[in-house]
This record gives C-alpha cells, sequence and structure tokens, in this order.
C-alpha cells in the first residue's frame, strides 16, 4: 500500500452538487481532473497530470477495495464503492466513486472516475466494512446477484424442500400401511416435475431483461451500434424500446457533439496560432515602444539640457547686456575725458606758443646785450689804448679797461650761451607742438574710434537684447517642450505598460486558447470512445 504521508483524520465536508471526475491511462496514471476534483484534493494541475491515481490513496483504505477495483474494471465493467481520499494537506474526502472503462475500437484504452458525496449513513456503513477488510485481508468485498438468482432461487428451494417433505411424508404412510389416494399421487407427481419447468419460466421471463442489460453495456461501454432487437408489446418490449430510443438519442446527441468537438479543435487551433501572432505583434510592438522610450528619454535629457544651456545663455546674455552698457558708459567717458585732454593740449599749444613768443622777445634783448657787449668791448679796447698812451698815469685806467673788457667778453659768452639755450627752446617747443599736434590728431582718431567702438557698442547692446530675448524665447520652448516630453514619455511608459498588460493578457488568451486546444483534444479522445458506425 503506498503511504502519501501523515494524515489528520479531518473530514472535508464539501456540496452534495459537486462532481469529481478523473480519467486515467491503463496503468492509473492520471490523464485529466476537473476543477472540483483539483480543489478538494489541494493539489495543482501540475501535481497530478502524469501522476500515479494513488497519489490521493488513504492508508485506511484496505488492500481489498483496489483488488476488486482492478479485477472489475480490467474485465470492462463498471465499479461502484465508496472511497476514503487523502487531500494533500494530510486531511480526507469520502466519495462515492463510479469507475468506467473507456472503450476504443472495442479495446480499453483507459478508466474515468465519476465522484459524487456519499451520505452519513453509507460512509457509517463503508468504515465498519473497511475496518473488516483492513483487519481480515483473505476477505472480499461482497457482489450482489441478479435477480433471478437472488429472489426466485431461494422460493424455487423452498417450494422443493416442502414438495421433498411431502413426498417423504406421502412415503411414511405408503410404508405404514395407509392406501394412496389419488391427491397424494397427483400432489407427488407435481411436486417431481413442477420446479425445473417453474425455474425455466422464471429464466425466460428475465432473459429479455438480461438482453436489456447486455445493450445497456454495450452502450456504456461506447458501442452505439449495437443492434437492439424489440421483443414483444409489453413491459419488456416498451424497456427495449426506450433503450433503442435512448441509443437513437445518444447516436444523434454525440454525432452533433463530435461535429461540434471537430469545429472547437479548428477554432481553438485558430484561436491559439491568431493568440500566437497576437502575442508576436505585441511584443514587437513592446520592443519598438522600449526603443521609443528609451528615445524619448534621451531627447527629454537633450532637451533639459537645452533648456539648462538656454538659461545659462540667458545668464551670460545679461551680463553680456551689463557689460555693454557699462562700455558704453566707459566709452564715452573716454570721450568726455579726451575732450578735456583736447582743451588742455590746446591751452598747452597756447601756453607754449606764448613762451615761443617771449623766447623772440629774448633773442631780441640777448642780441641788444650782444651789441652792447660788443660795443663795450670796442670802448674797453679804445680805453685801453688811450691809458697806454697816457703811460702811467693811465694805468689805473688801464685796470678798469681789462675789467671793462673781460666783462663784455663774459657777457659776450652769456649771450651766446642764452642764444643757444633760446634755439635748444625753439627746437623743445617746435617738437613739442609737433607732439601735441600729433596728440590731437591720435586723440581724433581715439575720439573717431571711441565713437566708432561706442556705436558697435550700441550695436552690440541691440543684438545682446536681441539675442537675450531670443534666449529667453527658446528657454521658454525648450521649458515647454520638455513638459511635453515629459508628458510624451509619461505616455510612452503608460502605452508600455499597457502593451505588458496587453501582452499578459494575450499570453493568457495563448494558454486559455491551449486549454481550450487541450480541452478539445481531451473531448475528441472522448468521443472517439463511441462507435457510431
Amino acid at each position: 500500500m503506498k503511504n502519501n504521508g501523515q494524515v489528520t483524520q479531518r473530514n472535508i465536508d464539501y456540496p452534495a452538487d459537486q462532481f469529481l471526475v478523473s480519467s486515467t491511462d491503463l496503468k492509473g496514471v492520471l490523464t485529466y481532473v476537473n476543477d472540483d476534483f483539483i480543489k478538494l484534493s489541494g493539489y495543482t494541475r501540475d501535481e497530478l497530470i502524469g501522476k500515479s491515481h494513488n497519489i490521493v490513496r488513504h492508508p485506511d483504505m484496505p488492500q481489498a477495495a483496489f483488488r476488486d477495483l482492478w479485477e472489475t474494471i480490467k474485465q470492462g465493467k463498471p465499479w461502484q464503492q465508496l472511497v476514503k481520499n487523502r487531500a494533500k494537506n494530510g486531511d480526507h474526502y469520502w466519495v462515492k466513486a463510479y469507475v468506467t472503462p473507456i472503450f476504443q475500437g472495442g479495446s480499453i484504452v483507459g478508466y474515468q472516475s465519476v465522484r459524487i458525496k456519499p451520505t452519513y449513513d453509507e460512509i457509517t456503513s463503508a468504515e465498519g466494512l473497511y475496518r473488516r477488510l483492513s483487519a481480515n485481508p483473505s476477505l472480499s468485498i461482497p457482489h450482489k446477484h441478479g435477480l433471478a438468482d437472488r429472489n426466485f432461487l431461494p422460493l424455487i428451494n423452498f417450494g422443493m424442500i416442502g414438495l421433498m417433505a411431502f413426498q417423504i411424508a406421502n412415503l411414511v404412510l405408503l410404508l405404514a400401511g395407509e392406501p394412496a389416494s389419488a391427491f397424494r399421487l397427483a400432489f407427488g407427481v407435481l411436486g417431481v416435475i413442477w420446479p425445473m419447468p417453474m425455474y425455466w419460466i422464471v429464466r425466460s421471463l428475465f432473459k429479455p431483461i438480461n438482453e436489456v442489460t447486455h445493450n445497456l453495456r454495450h452502450i456504456t461501454s461506447g458501442n452505439l451500434r449495437e443492434k437492439i432487437e424489440v421483443r414483444g408489446n409489453n413491459e419488456l418490449g416498451a424497456i427495449s424500446e426506450s433503450v433503442k430510443s435512448l441509443q437513437a438519442r445518444l447516436v444523434n446527441m454525440i454525432g452533433k457533439f463530435a461535429a461540434s468537438v471537430i469545429q472547437l479543435n479548428g477554432l481553438a487551433e485558430r484561436l491559439t496560432h491568431s493568440g500566437e501572432e497576437a502575442l508576436r505583434n505585441m511584443e514587437q510592438q513592446n520592443q519598438q515602444t522600449e526603443m521609443v522610450a528609451a528615445a524619448m528619454n534621451e531627447m527629454s535629457a537633450t532637451v533639459q539640457d537645452v533648456a539648462r544651456n538656454a538659461a545659462n545663455t540667458a545668464d551670460a546674455v545679461t551680463k553680456a547686456e551689463e557689460k555693454a552698457i557699462h562700455g558704453q558708459t566707459e566709452v564715452q567717458n573716454t570721450q568726455m575725458a579726451i575732450d578735456r585732454l583736447e582743451s588742455k593740449l590746446d591751452k598747452t599749444a597756447a601756453a607754449i606758443d606764448d613762451l615761443r613768443i617771449q623766447g623772440d622777445s629774448i633773442e631780441s634783448v640777448v642780441k641788444l646785450i650782444s651789441n652792447i657787449a660788443d660795443q663795450t668791448n670796442l670802448l674797453a679796447l679804445n680805453a685801453a689804448i688811450e691809458a697806454a698812451r697816457a703811460g702811467e698815469h693811465g694805468r689805473g685806467f688801464a685796470v678798469v679797461a681789462d675789467e671793462v673788457r673781460s666783462l663784455a667778453a663774459k657777457t659776450q659768452i652769456s649771450t651766446t650761451d642764452i642764444r643757444d639755450m633760446i634755439d635748444r627752446l625753439r627746437l623743445g617747443i617746435g617738437e613739442t607742438v609737433h607732439s601735441i599736434n600729433e596728440g590731437k590728431e591720435q586723440m581724433h582718431a581715439v575720439k573717431a574710434q571711441a565713437e566708432s567702438t561706442g556705436a558697435s557698442l550700441a550695436e552690440i547692446h541691440i543684438a545682446v537684447t536681441q539675442i537675450g530675448d531670443m534666449s529667453t524665447q527658446i528657454a521658454t520652448a525648450t521649458e515647454e517642450q520638455s513638459m511635453v516630453s515629459e508628458e510624451m514619455n509619461r505616455n510612452i511608459h503608460s502605452i508600455s505598460e499597457q502593451t505588458e498588460g496587453a501582452i499578459a493578457v494575450a499570453k493568457a488568451n495563448s494558454q486559455l486558447a491551449a486549454q481550450i486546444t487541450n480541452l478539445a483534444m481531451i473531448l475528441h479522445s472522448d468521443v472517439k470512445g463511441y462507435n457510431l458506425s
């Protein structure tokens, strides 16, 4: 006996209208289970399909019950008994199992079990029987006999015993010398010939019933082409007629069912192909959506970079505008300084011109002094000559004449030096005037350049202002584009999530289509068990 683990001896109750259905192959390996079976057993479908049916066997079930099961169904007969099954968690549930062979082409290809909820009395009776079978393995499941054997044979046997007792009594009377009466002789003869014809009559009465039973067994085994004979216009004939009508209805119904199964199988295959194609399209769409989402993320990041750069550009433009305004102010200040410098240069030029005029006046004075020195020197020379002529009396005068001549010479030297200084001063004044003129020309050029720079700065200020406005517009547009990109990104992510959901639904539909296909195959396999020819 297979031990599936510990048991709790807790009974699982379930509704009386539930049907637990399963199918196995010839070795008892599960090939199909319905949802009620799965729910009550506690196993999943994957844990059951492909496993031996004894996965739900309870250790309280005696070996004799399953021995009787296999002996019965291998003969092509149905088997019905109460079974105590073990759930996955160790609890148990009682079922009233009806196991029938599955026929295809006249051969048994598997077994089907339909279970319902038994009554409390049935469970109590089964528990007592199974305890006795477990205690004494030599016992077997009791079976019921046919109606003729079960009901009429005891009656016939009882009648035969009575007749035998009557014959013995009659024989005793004859031996005792009692004369035999006609009644006793007739009754004795009747007692001899009555049992066998009576049993034959009873058996002939149940022959049509056995034929109906035979026909019903063919129907339950899936053989719907067995010819059913309707014998007589009586109750047994009516039963045969009803069985024949049932056979015809089953042929019609299963024929339609078979056609529907074929159509369902085709639709399931189409649904499977459509589901697979839809799943492929969904997965491709999901990949494309992910690519678009990645591109949108990159674009969003790029837009944000552009927005930051535009904002930075706007800040830089603002600073450049401020610097342009500051440059214009500096240029204006430079122009004003140049104007002031030009005015000072003009004043300096006028002062230098006055200095030149005064130098010319000094030169006139120097010329006058030089002339006076020349005349003084000439007078001193004449005085020296006269002193020499005077002799001793003119010696003092000669000394004065020498001093005067010496002073005249020094005066002449000084006037020469002054003239040189005046010449150098004139040269310096000329160079200064030339430099001032060149400076004025350069200042005029600088002023013109400053004016040009001011105009350029004004144009730069205008351009920078325009760039600032454009940068502001770009920043605003970029910010709006960033918001739109984020919204599109959210929408794409939402589409991606919806696509993933659709993929999940498509996968579920594909699995459902596979289940429908599997169900159609199971139904087709079941339909193949019926011979409609």
